[in-house]
């Protein structure tokens, strides 16, 4: 046991003086070298402190240090091995230990303090710093353009408020540098300490004023404040929860009168007339249709019950032929989904405009502001001048220190150094840009708190390891048998913590801010699974989002390409410069040789990498590709993902023709243009009209469920949800079911047997999409549906419908159930089909 634990009796460190010891119910018997008497200690009497080499883990970070040349802000490779060689114990309280043990996290709630949001909040923030004030772990996943700055702030008034101490930290000093300089923007500067590399320390002792702010607050009244604030916070939330609502309903009214341009475009019938409009709603409409494609032709009854009790329609109606019918029903979704969407942002907006009468979320800015420096005042008013420390303090008088200046900030490698706390652990530790600490450093940040609050982006730039380390490190992995979610070459502190605590409290900051919905739309669609809710606003404007491909040619020597620096000269730059001044314009290139190029082309612009521009935005972004030929680096999607998102009004992309032609990621940016530009092409195969078909399915499931067909939809169903969840690693695919095969095929190409196949009853069971540009790529029919017969005549309408397919370039796969193994069939299709692009 004294090699795995130190064992502490009645508060003292025993461990070297045992020679035995072990457990007899909850008493611990212990035999002292040199002394045969076995001495018995209740559970109050002792304490079992786990040692830090008892870990697998924690003997292969420090062997890393070592081996993986760990690069360090202060340049000192030693730093880091010097700390691992100091940490002896692995203290129970700290947020390490539950790294370490996970199987040991307990969910447990602290009570609920009341919260304070003094730099303004939104539904999202609130829910992440009520996690964090709650929970020993939170973590915080921050997409681009969602507040995480501002979520961070609000965090550090609220532990102020508190009296606890935190640290402060990234991987990198200019992030905590950001922070420092918003506090220090609202006067909040002079209780933060800039440490961390021996500079830092020596400019902040030297740099010290001696002296407070003013603390010019008035005296309030802190309980009826108190009262305040909370009741200011639940009508901030019924703000945050309206304003939620409009907003994701004016981006599905975009997307679908957007779709509703396309379906016009492709769709050539004349709709019939329906006089009576006001009366009707979409779902009696989703109904008519469902009913109406049930039968082969429309019965008398059926034509009653429409024209009567759904009141669509007359008999004169009844009368088209049925396509036309069904068109006008098509129609008639979008115009009245239109309506009712524009009628809920219209009542939400009165019921905010009313809400907001009050101003709720200025109040409690106003008023959590003024209970933060009361709280200030407080804690420092029996203070006339400010003490001075030396730079020996931060290692005699941490404590003291940490009094004057609770908020520590520094970087992952230097937190251990900056402050001598000796046993004692920050309250909390805040660490921002996780995504790109390592597990060496990550590790040393959570041994040095009791709570922690881990900020990042897994769909952001990631920790970067030299790659010539790479087999070395392998080998010690497997060495001391690490799982997957410890892997030092696998994983980021963030997504180390999302594997390792997968039920720690966790949230998505949703609400985005920065980018037009043009641009942050591709980024919502392709990496965030829709979820973010876009509070920046489209107001119709042109040539927000544009693609220029280079003429097909090897243009692309060496990680340089002079044709695209020419179309950016010549082209976007004219245009751009119109209406921006050069400072709000900035270039990005993948790789430094085309960096330098444009420099010396284009001068006065900001052009860098895509790693330089983290944390950055610019009213216009130019993404210069480079390549010729698509490869791992320009197809990264983490890379793709910060390079969109510093655009906050334009988009240009430049890339060669080539690249146009694979799949891939960049691929997808490009379709996902041209539909939003409304750029209709010439093809084989019709549009998805995605919202309307997704609707028409819901319709039919439920008019199913009606009619006690339970067997057929609960197959249906299960095949959809099954497939949904196997295309969703894909971030660009989307699946519709039971779909008319004559609404996605154009029918110039057929004969004249295919063409009358068309127009009848005939579907497909599943049909998978790509979401960019809303076509086709594969169709799926599962033979084991109640509707596949197996008879000579349903065999020769599949071989039709496998004809028609294969003539317009749609792939068909066959799947005889939708079990475990044919969904694996489904992946492997998908993935050879997209050149596994994952």
């Amino acid at each position: 046991m004294t090699q795995k634990y130190f064992i502490l009796l009645k508060g003292k460190d025993k461990t070297k003086e045992i020679k035995s010891c072990s457990f007899e119910n909850e008493n611990l018997k212990v035999i002292f070298k040199n002394n045969p008497q076995i001495y018995t200690y209740k559970k109050d009497n002792f304490t079992l402190i786990r040692k830090a080499t008892s870990y697998n883990l924690f003997n292969y970070l420090k062997e890393l240090c070592i081996l993986a040349n760990i690069e360090t802000p202060e340049g000192n490779l030693n730093v880091l091995l010097k700390e691992y060689e100091k940490m002896q114990k692995i203290p129970k309280e700290s947020a390490l230990s539950i790294y370490l043990n996970p199987s040991s996290f307990v969910q447990v709630s602290k009570d609920k303090p009341l919260l304070i949001f003094p730099f303004g909040s939104n539904a999202s923030q609130y829910q992440a710093v009520q996690n964090a004030m709650c929970h020993q772990i939170s973590i915080i996943e921050g997409p681009p353009g969602t507040g995480k700055t501002q979520t961070i702030l609000n965090i550090i008034a609220n532990l102020i408020c508190q009296n606890k101490s935190i640290a402060m930290l990234s991987n990198n000093n200019s992030a905590t540098q950001n922070i420092f300089e918003k506090l220090s923007s609202n006067g909040f500067g002079f209780f933060c300490a800039t440490l961390g590399n021996k500079e830092n320390k020596e400019n902040f002792i030297t740099n010290q004023s001696g002296i407070y702010p003013s603390f010019d607050t008035p005296t309030i009244n802190t309980q009826k404040l108190k009262q305040d604030i909370n009741i200011l916070n639940q009508k901030a939330l019924e703000s945050f929860r309206l304003t939620n609502d409009i907003a994701k309903n004016e981006a599905f009214l975009n997307a679908l009168r957007l779709e509703y341009k396309y379906f016009k475009a492709q769709e050539n019938n004349l709709p019939l007339e329906i006089k009576n409009l006001n009366s009707l709603n979409v779902d009696k409409v989703l109904r008519a249709k469902v009913q109406i494609q049930q039968e082969q032709k429309l019965s008398f009854w059926l034509k009653l019950k429409l024209i009567f009790l759904s009141r669509i329609g007359n008999f004169k109606f009844y009368k088209s032929p049925k396509e036309q019918i069904l068109y006008t029903l098509d129609e008639t979704y979008y115009i009245l989904k239109d309506l009712e969407i524009s009628k809920k942002i219209e009542a939400s907006k009165a019921a905010l405009k009313a809400l907001e009468q009050t101003n709720p979320l200025q109040n409690l800015i106003d008023k959590s502001l003024l209970l933060l420096k009361s709280y200030l005042k407080t804690k420092y008013k029996n203070q006339q001048q400010r003490v001075q420390f030396e730079l020996s303090d931060l290692n005699q008088n941490a404590a003291t220190f940490l009094q004057e200046y609770p908020v520590i900030l520094s970087t992952t490698h230097s937190i251990k150094s900056s402050l001598n706390l000796k046993e004692e652990l920050f309250d909390y530790v805040i660490i921002d840009e996780a995504s790109q600490v390592d597990l060496i450093t990550g590790f040393l940040a959570l041994s040095s708190a009791k709570n922690v609050v881990i900020v990042g982006d897994t769909k952001q730039l990631s920790n970067v390891i030299n790659q010539s380390k790479y087999p070395l490190i392998q080998e010690l992995t497997q060495k001391y048998h690490i799982p997957l979610h410890y892997d030092f070459l696998k994983q980021s502190l963030l997504s180390s913590c999302l594997a390792t605590l997968p039920n720690v409290p966790k949230v998505m900051l949703k609400e985005h801010y920065r980018c037009h919905p043009k641009i942050i739309g591709f980024c919502n669609q392709k990496f965030y699974n829709n979820e973010l809710i876009i509070l920046s606003k489209d107001n119709g404007e042109k040539d927000v989002i544009r693609v220029f491909v280079t003429q097909e040619g090897n243009h692309a020597r060496g990680h340089y390409n002079q044709r695209q620096i020419d179309v950016i000269i010549k082209e976007i730059l004219p245009t751009l410069q119109a209406n921006l001044t050069k400072e709000q314009i900035g270039i990005i290139a993948p790789y430094k040789k085309q960096k330098e190029h444009l420099r010396d082309s284009v001068g006065a612009l900001q052009i860098d990498t895509i790693h330089k521009y983290q944390g950055r935005e610019k009213e216009a972004i130019i993404l210069s590709t480079v390549d010729n030929e698509i490869n791992d680096f320009i197809n990264d999607k983490n890379l793709l993902n910060v390079a969109i998102s510093r655009a906050k009004r334009y988009l240009r992309v430049v890339v060669s023709a080539q690249i146009c032609q694979e799949n891939n990621h960049l691929k997808d940016l490009i379709e996902y243009i041209h539909y939003h530009n409304f750029e209709v092409t010439q093809s084989k195969v019709k549009s998805i009209f995605d919202l309307l078909y997704k609707a028409n399915a819901k319709a039919r499931l439920e008019y199913l469920k009606g009619k006690k067909r339970i067997s057929l939809y609960d197959s249906e169903n299960l095949a959809y949800h099954h497939l949904k969840d196997c295309i969703s690693a894909y971030g660009n695919l989307d699946i519709i079911t039971h779909i008319p095969l004559h609404r996605i095929i154009n029918t110039q190409n057929l004969n004249e047997a295919e063409q009358e196949f068309m127009q009848s009853s005939s579907h497909i069971d599943l049909l998978i999409f790509n979401t960019m540009n809303k076509l086709p790529i594969l169709a799926i029919e599962i033979d084991g549906f109640a509707y596949h017969k197996e008879d000579s005549k349903q065999i020769k309408r599949d071989e039709l419908k496998n004809a028609i397919l294969q003539k317009c370039g749609i792939p068909l796969l066959r799947l005889s159930t939708i079990q475990s193994d044919e969904i694996a069939r489904v992946r492997a299709f998908l993935d050879k089909l997209l050149n596994s692009c994952p």
